[in-house]
């Protein structure tokens, strides 16, 4: 194994435990705003535990008591009411469903990934981190190609201040979306709603 990628991938690894995160890989997300600026959002795909990925590089192989600590992990995400499913499914992959609603302002974060903050002056902008190029290759190299799509719905009545969306309605309403996976993009969009 080359020292860099190995050095790269426990740096990611050590960020996503700190954070209890879990990496998504193929996915669909859909957020639904509402004129009233609350919002209903879903998630549906896979996700890695990069600190069992980086295991696995390293060994070859996950122990049973590994196993059995991943599958447990998926019980606990399925305390949390937003998941709907959460199986652990081996080799570091899980298959998750959630899906939940947020009120006005409220904040929301999906798997470290998506976020959606509003400002005080009525800005809602809704976000994906980059994927950098140094990551999506250490990760193509222990076989993790993130590959998802967000869609936002915005309601009539809602001002697009900005958005990079792969596709957009022609109209300020209607299905944003983009694909999640390429280096360096950053999906995001800006709403503003007038009382």
């Amino acid at each position: 194994m080359h020292l860099r990628p190995f050095l790269v991938m426990t740096a990611l690894a050590t960020a996503a435990l700190l954070s209890g995160c879990l990496i998504p890989e193929h996915f669909s997300a859909k957020i639904d705003i509402q004129p009233d600026a609350s919002l209903d959002y879903s998630y549906e795909g896979t996700a890695i535990d990069p600190m069992a990925m980086l295991k696995m590089q390293r060994q070859g192989i996950l122990s049973d008591k590994e196993q059995q600590s991943l599958a447990a992990e998926a019980q606990k995400l399925r305390q949390n009411p937003d998941v709907k499913k959460a199986v652990y499914m081996g080799k570091a992959r899980y298959q998750l469903e959630m899906e939940g609603r947020r009120k006005a302002g409220e904040p929301l974060k999906l798997l470290d990934m998506l976020s959606v903050q509003s400002s005080h002056d009525g800005v809602m902008t809704i976000a994906v981190q980059p994927v950098k190029r140094k990551e999506k290759a250490d990760l193509a190299q222990m076989g993790v190609l993130i590959n998802g799509s967000l869609r936002v719905n915005v309601p009539e009545g809602a001002e697009v201040i900005s958005h990079n969306a792969n596709n957009a309605p022609a109209s300020g309403s209607g299905s944003y979306t983009w694909r999640i996976g390429e280096v360096g993009v950053r999906p995001e969009i800006k709403l503003r709603f007038n009382p």
